[in-house]
């Protein structure tokens, strides 16, 4: 059984599609699944419980706390469970991952090589170059690995209390993605010493390297990667066309993007 937490603020449509996605692709695939949706999104939005195993409601503190936040509760529910799946995905709700192959052989890798995380840099780096922090809208987690590491939940709020003479004398914003690299990173530098550190890190992670660079030299942001499946966009052209290549339509949510004309509604609070 495969975990799957996504969590979301406004994008109304694209949960919903991704939770028929969740349940008719990758349920099958991995003889079931349990969908925890993380939601912060304004009572007046209107939304209601959908195909999700547990919709979980909380305040939304800001685009970055929010995120975390909203990840961090749902990853407890996946904590607290006794007989819960080892691995999650997470997913925010306008990343789909269409190519379930790609993605049950990342899951494939984490179980026979022992890897706890797999994320691809954030920035601008490719590798072998050093990450610049791990994609939060698209990582798989070893569970049990966490329950031991606690990299989550994550505290953010510590995180940039800590380095905010950096962030200032750097000239940047502190983000998600860093934290959870230096949380990741941090762990390693408790438990190991020497080369033992980045020998032991680097057999424990799986870089997604086939989703890099995620953004430009001037900071623009690669959206879609058709190679592997993965569409990050909010707007719906290329994820109708993605679903009409693989013949993709597994609820009604999905069947109203694939045939109506006009999909100006997509996404649109208050546009059902």
């Amino acid at each position: 059984m495969l975990g799957h937490l996504i969590y979301n603020y406004q994008h109304l449509d694209d949960v919903r599609i991704q939770q028929e996605i969740s349940k008719g692709l990758y349920a099958p695939h991995f003889d079931g699944n349990y969908l925890v949706h993380a939601y912060n999104g304004k009572p007046e939005f209107g939304y209601k419980k959908y195909l999700e195993d547990r919709l979980i409601r909380i305040p939304n503190r800001g685009h970055y706390r929010g995120a975390v936040e909203l990840i961090n509760a749902g990853l407890a529910v996946f904590l607290e469970m006794r007989r819960g799946p080892r691995y999650v995905l997470v997913t925010a709700a306008d990343t789909w991952v269409l190519n379930v192959d790609f993605f049950a052989g990342l899951v494939r890798e984490m179980e026979q090589g022992g890897k706890v995380l797999a994320a691809s840099s954030w920035g601008r780096a490719v590798s072998p170059e050093k990450p610049s922090g791990f994609s939060t809208d698209f990582f798989l987690l070893d569970l049990e690995w966490n329950r031991k590491a606690k990299v989550f939940p994550l505290d953010y709020d510590a995180f940039v209390k800590k380095f905010s003479d950096v962030f200032a004398l750097q000239f940047v914003q502190p983000t998600v993605e860093g934290a959870v690299l230096y949380k990741f990173q941090k762990y390693f530098l408790d438990h190991f010493e020497d080369n033992d550190v980045w020998q032991e890190r680097n057999k424990a992670f799986r870089r997604i390297i086939e989703r890099e660079p995620v953004h430009g030299p001037k900071g623009d942001r690669q959206e879609n990667w058709p190679e592997i499946g993965l569409y990050t966009s909010p707007a719906p052209e290329e994820k109708r066309k993605a679903l009409k290549k693989l013949k993709l339509d597994l609820g009604p949510q999905m069947h109203r993007l694939l045939t109506e004309r006009d999909v100006s509604y997509y996404n649109k609070i208050g546009g059902r």
